[in-house]
């Protein structure tokens, strides 16, 4: 991907990070594929998270998917809801079986590289009230996935917040975090701070789980927001720009002392389109 970007005036570690991001607007595959693609390479991304809309053709799959791996960018399949873990059960059968069907009937050139879940139960209003049952079946969840995953021959990943490290598993003797790390192949933290250093900086918020990855080889994403948040001005990019989150990514590199260090940006849309 011998495109300029933002990232390479950062500097070559950044230039040499690997990159992926979540791509929400499937219909988008439809409307200028070829565009798309081009503007997703002109950002040196190594792989994009598709969310699936079973109303997009799968022809535009097709396309879409063959055009990107012929350029080196993988694409998952994404998605994921709040209740997928509990009444939302039946929804997460659906997805699964639209992936094995899709899998089967393509070419190989077309099929996707891996599976990524958004599945945030925390945002269930009863969270705080049953929040051992609600771990318990998620974690059922991903345990589930994986072995899903594994009966494709296709990896796959988990969006989690990172203060997972700080609740308790129901399976194992620690943490949700470490739970989660050691069941799936891949796993993005969303560390949506627009700092890299101090105690709220992603840097420190991110520590346990890269530490436990490194144990579990399960590769570890730094996930960065740059849809502008209501939550705070130190959640965001949108406000500080493009070349700021850069700055802040090789610090991260320089710091950790790790040129493989992962970095995950939400989303594509917002990203290119937030100021430089």
């Amino acid at each position: 991907m011998g495109s300029t970007s933002c990232a390479a005036s950062s500097g070559e570690e950044v230039d040499d990070t690997f990159f992926s991001t979540w791509l929400w607007d499937t219909t988008r595959i439809e409307q200028n594929p070829a565009q798309l693609v081009k503007d997703i390479q002109k950002k040196k991304v190594n792989r994009v998270y598709l969310q699936i809309n079973h109303e997009v053709p799968i022809l535009a799959y097709q396309r879409f998917i063959k055009s990107a791996n012929s350029i080196g960018i993988t694409v998952y399949a994404l998605d994921g809801s709040r209740t997928w873990a509990t009444s939302g059960q039946s929804d997460y059968a659906a997805f699964w079986d639209w992936i094995g069907y899709y899998q089967e009937e393509v070419a190989v050139d077309e099929r996707f590289k891996g599976v990524h879940l958004d599945v945030e139960p925390y945002l269930l209003p009863n969270w705080e009230k049953n929040q051992l049952q609600i771990v318990s079946a998620y974690e059922e969840m991903i345990r589930d996935a994986a072995n899903r995953a594994k009966a494709l021959q296709v990896p796959v990943g988990a969006d989690i917040p990172f203060w997972f490290d700080e609740i308790d598993s129901t399976t194992e003797s620690d943490s949700l975090a470490y739970s989660v790390i050691k069941m799936v192949d891949e796993v993005t933290i969303m560390a949506y701070r627009n700092k890299a250093k101090g105690e709220n900086g992603f840097i420190e918020l991110t520590k346990n789980e890269r530490r436990w990855g490194s144990v579990l080889s399960t590769p570890i994403e730094i996930g960065l927001e740059t849809v502008p948040s209501t939550e705070g001005k130190f959640i965001s990019f949108a406000s500080k720009g493009e070349a700021a989150m850069m700055q802040e990514i090789q610090e991260m590199i320089l710091i950790v002392d790790d040129k493989s260090t992962r970095f995950s940006i939400h989303h594509f849309d917002s990203w290119v389109n937030m100021k430089k």
